[in-house]
């Protein structure tokens, strides 16, 4: 059986972020069955508009295997491929099966009128980002929705503003909905961590994997590096969560929310500019190129 100090289930935003953070004296493994990072945010680029952009970099594994189990008592991880892992502290950043969003948008890029909506409020940020996208690909597109406004006033009021201006009609039903992603095969269902992001003791639940966060991949990055803080001794506090997004107009601006609102806190940060649509575009590529590391966008 192998073993080290630190094994990582999931090489997405949150995991490779923990092993990026990890101290260089910490023994770790990292486990994925591709070796490979995906970034959906330039995925949604190719998908939609058919951009040829890159949206796939190619990843250092330690193992390439499917996961079959997870021994939550003895910490081990089970693999298809007959292998079995343990480690001293375990980091489950497995994510959520996003399949059903892909189909349902690709299903609605082949209509001419969309009645746009999600099925879960937490998946607002990129329902709002379809309809910006779809109607310009001159759609005929209506939105019906929360706004965010659970992130605060001043968020659904910009957002709002924006959609009024391109032309996007806000609707009392939706007949287009947004499914949201399902729990990953491997545990079935979200789990719920406490303020350190630990589910058990030292099993620590990261990114889309966590039971009523947003699945959210800059705030599964800073869960990551949060968590590769903590088992480096490097932090000792709460983590303390934060909404962060671009949401694109797709016309030369774009709308950036700061929030930590939902978690107790009075952070409430929108600001509408074309810098903004800018940065969206350089994020779509430093993910990329850094591998899935955040880096220099942890301060941003």
């Amino acid at each position: 059986m192998a073993n080290a100090k630190v094994i990582i289930a999931g090489a997405g935003y949150a995991g490779l972020n923990t092993y990026y953070e990890l101290d260089n004296k910490i023994s770790r493994i990292l486990i994925a069955d591709k070796a490979q990072f995906m970034f959906y945010t330039a995925y949604l680029q190719r998908l939609i508009f058919n951009r040829n952009i890159r949206y796939i970099a190619n990843i250092r594994l330690d193992v390439i295997d499917k996961i079959k189990e997870i021994d939550f008592e003895r910490k081990v991880i089970k693999t298809k491929g007959g292998a079995e892992i343990q480690g001293d502290k375990l980091v489950l950043a497995l994510g959520c099966k996003r399949e059903k969003q892909l189909d349902f948008i690709s299903r609605i890029l082949t209509k001419d009128k969309i009645s746009l909506g999600v099925e879960n409020y937490l998946d607002e940020y990129l329902g709002i980002q379809l309809a910006f996208y779809l109607k310009k690909l001159n759609k005929d597109v209506s939105y019906n929705g929360l706004l965010l406004k659970w992130l605060g006033n001043n968020i659904s009021n910009a957002i709002l503003a924006l959609l009024e201006k391109y032309k996007i009609k806000v609707s009392e039903k939706s007949e287009d909905v947004l499914p949201t992603c399902e729990p990953n095969d491997v545990v079935g269902e979200f789990l719920q961590v406490n303020d350190k992001l630990e589910y058990k003791d030292g099993i620590y639940v990261i990114g889309d994997m966590v039971k009523n966060y947003p699945k959210l991949g800059e705030l599964a990055m800073r869960e990551g590096i949060y968590v590769g803080k903590l088992l480096s001794k490097k932090v000792n506090e709460s983590f303390k969560p934060i909404y962060i997004n671009i949401i694109d107009t797709g016309n030369g601006e774009a709308i950036h929310i700061r929030s930590n609102l939902p978690w107790s806190g009075n952070l409430v940060s929108v600001k509408v500019s074309k810098i903004r649509s800018i940065m969206k575009r350089f994020i779509e590529r430093y993910y990329i190129i850094r591998k899935g590391k955040m880096g220099i966008l942890y301060y941003l």
